[in-house]
């Protein structure tokens, strides 16, 4: 049977286990403002009753654990979400620099440049003889040139801050894990004993919701407290180690771009699978998104250089060209057919363009020249060198040709694109936006813009030349011939402004994803100051009758030592 000691026993047991819960209260209250912080809560058990015939008289109360109120589940789908957040966070800045860049719609957009650069080409079919007029094309042409040019630099500066992203991650990301690999360590050490180490697992996760945040991750449990983080499948942090990611130049990425960089295990040179995080979004906003629109800026560069220059370059201007000129673009070899000698753009063969030679009354002779798919560049200039009072060279890969004084020259009916392609008597000069510019013999001389395909010097109101050029704006050159440059343009300030609105629908859905778990994360593991100081209250209401229960037994235990 029990005795009054044994009762003192169980008040004794109630007495430690209110002043551990108060403990617990007073550190969940104290920690109430600190991020990613779990509340703590005090498990009871009942020890083994004494069992008498009869019945089982209880023993008190004992403390099982203190644990930390958190929901695994939620932290696994919550780190999902945080790392789509922080790809599309990255993102978003970006799409509002590149709609900037454009200033569309409006008067100084991109697009105003185009348009009045043709529509100088139409006065210049107007008034082809007027010096103004030629100034002006030339003026829109220098406008144009620079735009593109600008344009360019702007989407590489733009990459580059992107690639900088990417360097700067990974040294963020390998110092998570260097901080996480250490917590396993003192987490597995403080809980050898069987005690849970509630404060380091809140700290830890901390850690885990950055590291997500950066980078998508999966992770796992061990039995001995100890975390594994695994990359795109591949681990990463195995316990109290973690194998370092490096940001590597990697030139595959873009041949123009050496100093592009991928993410890879130092260990082994493994590329790292990234689908989220900051990482994630820095690297799409470089590969994906800047990336094609290089490519479309480009695209509509070139083809306005191409397509104007196989007008310019096989009609004549006021004056024809004299002494000796030279291409702009060079070849890789003098040697090898000029299909595959690296010129920017594509030969037609077989094809063939006209030299008309002029002598000093006028009169013209015109010369064939073919060009088949056999064709060097080594072998045009002897082609070229085989035409009366006419010669040409090759030297470093640049073709030069002309005539002596006082004959002069032009070129027609190129139907191989050669002329264009190699840059002989063109308007622009460059392939692309980064490079493309305006030739410095017009700038120099207007009366050399190309305006009539003609080959009569005397019929200078001919404006056949400056009507093909102008109605390049209205050609289908680009898509497969299903668009203008006009649409193509269109089409790329659309693309632009659908994955800027995309992408902040997707960071919309995202933030309220993240949020949502954020505030049922809380529902678990939030400090409540109302549920603190009620269960506080509770708590000091259990003390005080343990207390109670200690008095009233050394009252009967004074009644009984006093009845001897």
């Amino acid at each position: 049977m029990g005795t009054l000691f044994s009762t003192l026993n169980v008040a004794r047991s109630g007495l430690q286990v209110a002043q551990v819960q108060m403990d617990t209260t007073g550190h969940n209250i104290a920690n109430v403002n600190k991020d990613g912080y779990s509340r703590q809560r005090v498990d009871l058990i009942s020890p083994s009753p004494d069992v008498r015939s009869y019945g089982a008289i209880g023993r008190g109360v004992q403390v099982k654990l203190i644990e930390r109120l958190r929901e695994g589940f939620l932290d696994t789908v919550l780190r999902a979400e945080v790392g789509d957040l922080g790809a599309s966070d990255v993102r978003a800045p970006y799409f509002d620099r590149i709609q900037n860049l454009f200033s569309e719609p409006g008067d100084q957009g991109f697009g105003t440049n185009i348009t009045a650069f043709f529509d100088s080409l139409n006065d210049l079919a107007n008034n082809v003889e007027e010096q103004p007029v030629r100034m002006s094309v030339i003026n829109q042409a220098q406008t144009l040139s620079s735009s593109f040019n600008q344009l360019s630099q702007q989407i590489y500066a733009l990459r580059t801050n992107a690639n900088e992203e990417v360097i700067n991650t990974v040294p963020d990301i390998n110092s998570l894990a260097q901080q996480i690999a250490k917590m396993n360590v003192s987490i597995r050490n403080s809980e050898a004993g069987g005690v849970k180490a509630n404060d380091l697992r809140d700290q830890r996760d901390v850690l885990l919701d950055q590291l997500a945040n950066e980078v998508n991750i999966q992770f796992r449990e061990r039995d001995n407290g100890q975390i594994d983080v695994l990359i795109g499948g591949e681990s990463f942090i195995t316990g109290e180690s973690y194998r370092a990611i490096e940001a590597v130049r990697d030139p595959s990425i873009d041949p123009a771009r050496q100093d592009l960089v991928t993410a890879r295990f130092v260990d082994n040179g493994q590329a790292v699978n990234i689908q989220s995080g900051v990482l994630y979004g820095a690297l799409q906003v470089r590969d994906v998104d800047l990336a094609v629109l290089t490519n479309r800026v480009d695209t509509m560069a070139a083809t306005i250089i191409n397509e104007i220059n196989k007008v310019h370059s096989t009609g004549n201007g006021l004056d024809n060209l004299s002494g000796t000129i030279s291409a702009t673009n060079a070849v890789t070899d003098p040697g090898v057919p000029l299909g595959s000698a690296g010129l920017p753009f594509p030969i037609t063969t077989p094809g063939s363009f006209d030299v008309v030679v002029y002598d000093a009354s006028g009169t013209a002779t015109t010369t064939t020249i073919n060009v088949t798919n056999t064709t060097t560049l080594d072998s045009l200039a002897a082609d070229l060198n085989a035409v009366g009072n006419f010669s040409a060279s090759v030297s470093n890969g640049i073709l030069s040709l002309g005539t002596a004084s006082p004959n002069t020259f032009s070129f027609a009916k190129d139907t191989s694109g050669v002329l264009a392609s190699l840059g002989v008597n063109s308007l622009f000069t460059g392939h692309d936006a980064a490079s493309m510019g305006v030739s410095q013999a017009i700038e120099d001389n207007p009366r050399l813009l190309t305006s009539a395909y003609s080959t009569n010097v005397l019929d200078t109101g001919d404006n056949t030349a400056a009507l093909a050029m102008a109605n390049v704006r209205n050609s289908k050159v680009l898509e497969n011939g299903t668009a203008t440059i006009n649409d193509f343009y269109e089409t790329t300030i659309v693309r632009v402004g659908t994955d800027a609105q995309a992408n902040q629908q997707q960071n919309t859905v995202q933030q309220a994803f993240v949020d949502d778990f954020q505030r049922r994360r809380q529902e678990v593991s939030g400090v409540s100051i109302d549920e603190e100081v009620t269960n506080m209250m509770l708590f000091q209401r259990g003390y005080e009758a343990s207390a109670h229960v200690i008095t009233v037994v050394d009252r009967m235990l004074d009644a009984l030592f006093n009845a001897f």
